[in-house]
């Protein structure tokens, strides 16, 4: 990569240029498309099929997404219709020759627009209102812990929509075989199997017939790892014209209509005891999920982890809370970077700093009092937490930082009225690992969470690894690298590590939340162990 080695989508070349017409409206009803363009009812006629990204709950409300709008369009940037040109410049001009007829209806832009009453709904064919799922539960006597609190602390805090921004934006690449028809995609993505698996559904496929590869990737951060409508149809088209085809995202596309992240709001109202703990905490917590769920994560992957980890790292008894994924007339959500955990620490730790200003107590000594110690420790939401060293940590940063040196230079700035120099402290835990049975217990319609890995020697004793993994600037091939050479006792640049490619590694779940070193990195341990095993029981012959 430092030598300008690396292949991206957009380096393969030798295709026709995709473009995607996007809606220029937030919300209306499409009364005609024309142009040189293909729509919806060109996917319909070939039978493509619909996405649907499903959660197995009572209160989740299920759609089946088209590929292209069809008779809606419910935001701005939704792909109604698609051209295909020569070359880049040939396929703008087409995309711009295409009339779009939309009539423009009232539009809920924004979580507080779509949850007012009255509001526009976004599937009012499905839904009878904008809240396409809530979750709730409380401890028994959370009412009666807030009522006898010593003090009751009340917050509201906002997160504004996020964009991942990778430096590279979404693309994909798409060539069909002349002689048995077979398909290849290259695609700037997380996933490789699961991609190739859902794009297969929708097309009606067999796997066999699509090699899906990931080459570099220029920065994912979760955006990249749901299924793109463009990434299906751009398949559809090399298969439908027999030809090379490739989509390159532009940035105007990317900030407008790939997946967004974290319009959140969280309402807290805790009760403390006269000694600064933390002993009851009630919230209500809405997540905008824009205007599509996301596959397979659902519109509940934001809403359910706020759900699930509002207390954090603190020990806390009674605990209660309500948390909707509201639909907008906006861009889709995907788990960007940490999903709700950023705004989740947010409340929690300006919560922290409110109430210890209420009890007149240091911010330091009340998260002292209030973070876990022992160990495992069962949240409220039946969260397990290993062991951990939460207020250690925190010790450490504030004798690094000479927290009282720092606050004495504090008062004598502020005596001296001048500019005064501001520090924050914070504590969290991250969940990290996630394997089947944490996305089991969330019933979706599919169930990640497995890795597999291959590993063989040669002859002349290198070593190949495959993953289903699929590393895109972690440096996960190193790690594992590094595993495989312990182990079997060699060096680690005799080691090939090959990811992200279907032909050629063992299905797996991709690289996203923190999990890939996790679970890919103990599948190569264990492989690694069962050939030096092997390995040694050879040896043992010979010598």
């Amino acid at each position: 990569m430092l030598c300008g080695a690396g292949m991206f989508v957009g380096d393969i070349g030798g295709a026709a240029a995709v473009r995607f017409v996007r809606s220029p409206l937030a919300s209306g009803l499409i009364r005609a498309v024309r142009g040189p363009a293909y729509t919806i009812a060109d996917l319909d006629a070939d039978g493509v099929g619909n996405i649907e990204a499903v959660l197995h709950r009572p209160d989740y409300v299920r759609l089946a997404q088209p590929l292209l709008a069809r008779e809606r369009v419910r935001y701005v940037g939704e792909p109604v219709a698609v051209v295909v040109g020569a070359t880049a410049a040939e396929a703008e001009d087409l995309a711009e020759q295409v009339e779009l007829d939309i009539e423009p209806l009232p539009a809920a832009v924004g979580l507080e627009a779509a949850l007012a009453p009255g509001a526009p709904l976004v599937h009012p064919d499905e839904a009878e209102s904008n809240v396409m799922l809530a979750g709730e539960m409380a401890t028994p006597e959370l009412a009666e812990a807030l009522e006898r609190a010593h003090a009751v602390v009340e917050l509201e805090v906002t997160s504004g929509r996020q964009a991942a921004l990778p430096l590279e934006a979404r693309g994909s690449h798409a060539v069909t075989e002349r002689f048995g028809g077979r398909t290849t995609l290259h695609a700037s993505i997380q996933a490789p199997h699961m991609i190739r698996t859902v794009i297969c559904d929708l097309l009606g496929m067999p796997e066999a017939d699509l090699r899906v590869v990931a080459p570099d990737v220029g920065g994912a951060f979760g955006q990249k790892l749901p299924l793109a409508r463009e990434d299906a149809v751009v398949v559809w088209l090399s298969r439908r014209l027999g030809r090379p085809v490739a989509w390159i995202e532009d940035r105007n596309e990317n900030l407008m209509a790939s997946w967004h992240s974290r319009e959140q709001r969280y309402r807290l109202r805790a009760g403390f005891s006269a000694e600064a703990h933390l002993e009851a905490l009630q919230a209500d917590v809405a997540a905008n999920v824009g205007a599509w769920p996301c596959y397979p994560i659902t519109w509940g992957v934001e809403p359910l982890m706020a759900l699930a980890e509002l207390p954090g790292p603190y020990t806390l008894e009674h605990y209660g809370v309500r948390s909707r994924g509201v639909a907008s007339h906006t861009c889709p959500m995907s788990p960007y970077r940490g999903v709700s955990r950023p705004v989740i620490t947010l409340a929690l730790e300006r919560l922290m700093d409110i109430a210890a200003a209420r009890l007149e107590i240091d911010p330091v000594e009340i998260r002292r009092r209030n973070l876990q110690s022992d160990f495992p420790h069962i949240s409220p939401t039946g969260l397990r937490h290993d062991e951990g060293t939460y207020r250690e940590a925190m010790e450490l940063a504030v004798s690094h930082v000479d927290l009282g040196a720092f606050r004495a230079r504090q008062h004598a700035a502020r005596a001296a009225g001048g500019p005064q120099p501001g520090i924050g402290i914070c504590t969290f835990s991250e969940r990290t690992g996630y394997g089947t049975p944490a996305f089991a217990a969330r019933a979706m319609g599919v169930t990640p969470g497995f890795e597999n890995v291959e590993l063989s020697m040669d002859p002349s004793g290198y070593v190949t690894l495959r993953i289903g993994a699929s590393p895109h600037g972690q440096g996960l091939e190193t790690a594992l690298s590094q595993i495989v050479a312990d182990e079997l006792g060699t060096d680690p640049g005799r080691v090939r590590v090959v990811a992200s490619d279907t032909d050629r590694t063992p299905y797996g779940w991709g690289s996203f939340a923190s999990r890939a070193m996790v679970l890919a990195g103990g599948a190569t341990y264990l492989a690694a162990q069962k050939l030096a095993t092997q390995l040694g029981s050879l040896a043992a012959e010979v010598l």
